[in-house]
């Protein structure tokens, strides 16, 4: 390759790798409870996502994963205990905590409606349409404005497994990262489990570190339940 042509595809793929080494800080809320009253206990959940993993805060509670991480480590502050709850016995607990099997976790896989391309609080974004009959639906948007956080994709799909494994199945097939999931059925109409709050950019490092750390004084607790009653 002559020289100039190097150089010039060198000036092309500098600033592509910049933005995809740039740091974020994605801030949403859920607020599962809102249409499925056995984790109401949980109340909602202030999601910060970073390019190198995932934190959730409840009143009583965090949650941290780093990317790759096998596990999520769940925390209560109050009680200074905390424990390693695996990625893939999420769905299993939350199956658990339902008791019997409701209607959601029924349902038959939805069928794929059309794509449409938007915004949510003016972050460009696609709204992915899960459709479940002529009057139920789920509005599912995500953005490609941030890279995706595989960490991130997969604590949510075991929290939709949990719910309605059929509905996971449909997700993982949609890509990007998600910022808004809206509910839409005969019981809940215009009900939001998830929402962007807000989107920062070139975060500071030591911010991130010290948010995906658990922090000094903590000590393991043998049972996931020892930590959620802090007891």
């Amino acid at each position: 390759m002559p020289l100039r042509a190097l150089v010039v595809a060198l000036l092309v793929l500098v600033p592509v790798s910049a933005q995809a080494a740039r740091s974020y800080h994605l801030e949403l809320e859920a607020n599962p409870a809102a249409a499925f009253p056995y984790l109401g206990r949980f109340g909602s959940v202030d999601l910060h996502v970073y390019a190198s993993g995932v934190r959730g805060d409840l009143l009583w509670l965090k949650g941290l994963s780093k990317n790759g991480a096998s596990a999520v480590t769940v925390a209560n502050p109050l009680a200074r205990m905390y424990v390693d709850v695996p990625v893939g016995d999420i769905a299993p607990i939350l199956q658990k905590m339902a008791g019997t099997v409701d209607a959601m976790q029924r349902m038959t896989p939805p069928a794929r409606g059309p794509s449409v391309a938007g915004q949510v609080l003016g972050v460009a974004a696609t709204r992915h349409r899960l459709i479940y009959g002529p009057e139920a639906w789920i509005d599912y948007w995500t953005t490609g404005v941030v890279p995706e956080n595989a960490q991130f994709r997969r604590i949510a799909q075991q929290f939709v497994a949990g719910i309605s494994p059929a509905t996971a199945e449909m997700v993982k097939t949609i890509p990007g990262t998600p910022v808004y999931i809206e509910l839409n059925f005969r019981r809940f109409k215009k009900v939001p489990l998830l929402k962007l709050e807000k989107l920062s950019w070139d975060v500071d490092p030591e911010d991130e570190k010290d948010a995906l750390e658990l922090g000094p004084i903590y000590m393991r607790a043998p049972l996931l339940d020892k930590v959620l009653s802090g007891n």
